[in-house]
């Protein structure tokens, strides 16, 4: 029973991480910049394995019925995210793409990673404090 409860706590640990972390695709031939084809993949694939993530603890036994809304929640964001025509999915990938490029160069480097992940957790930890059934 402890290795299960062990397990359980350290997905919903990695869980809340998740929404804050800038993306971190594999390196290319400048390992310290993503270009927006790279950015758009990394995300591709983390839309997938998140859902398989989700579809799995939401089978999982014991949730309360709080954190199954949360988790539907979530899981309805990234299904419909996986559902949209290509063409859409990228215009918003590019919307979130140009706003971590601060300087518009067409890469994101590292100081513009660590500065979209520091805005982001902020603001999920104002969401968290606003809203702390979320």
């Amino acid at each position: 029973m402890k290795p299960v409860l062990f397990a359980a706590a350290a997905l919903a640990v990695a869980a809340l991480a998740l929404p804050a972390l800038a993306a971190e695709p594999a390196p290319a031939a400048d390992p310290d910049t993503i270009t927006f084809e790279q950015y758009r993949d990394w995300r591709l694939t983390f839309i997938e394995t998140r859902q398989e993530q989700l579809a799995a603890r939401l089978q999982a036994p014991g949730l309360d019925a709080r954190e199954r809304e949360r988790l539907a929640r979530e899981k309805t964001y990234y299904d419909g995210q996986a559902a949209m025509p290509a063409a859409e999915r990228d215009r918003l990938f590019r919307a979130r793409f140009d706003r971590i490029d601060a300087n518009h160069d067409g890469k994101i480097d590292r100081a513009e990673r660590a500065a979209w992940h520091d805005r982001q957790r902020a603001y999920y930890r104002r969401q968290a404090a606003a809203d702390p059934a979320r």
